[in-house]
């Protein structure tokens, strides 16, 4: 299945969007990352979640 944009549509607020499966190769190239440490889009990444919450002037 191919992930194609949709433009223009509007769902109701009480009607689910379908999330299409992603194609196995991104399923397999995001467990790979995953398995090496590396960031995966999509899901937290804790290393820039740190860096994000320091300061950005030391000594201050």
């Amino acid at each position: 299945m191919r992930l194609t944009p949709v433009v223009g549509v509007q769902r109701g607020g009480s009607e689910p969007v379908p999330r299409p499966e992603l194609e196995p190769i991104f399923t397999a190239l995001a467990a790979r990352w995953a398995s090496d440490g590396r960031p995966v889009p999509g899901r937290p990444d804790e290393e820039w979640t740190v860096l994000a919450r320091r300061y950005p002037w030391p000594g201050r």
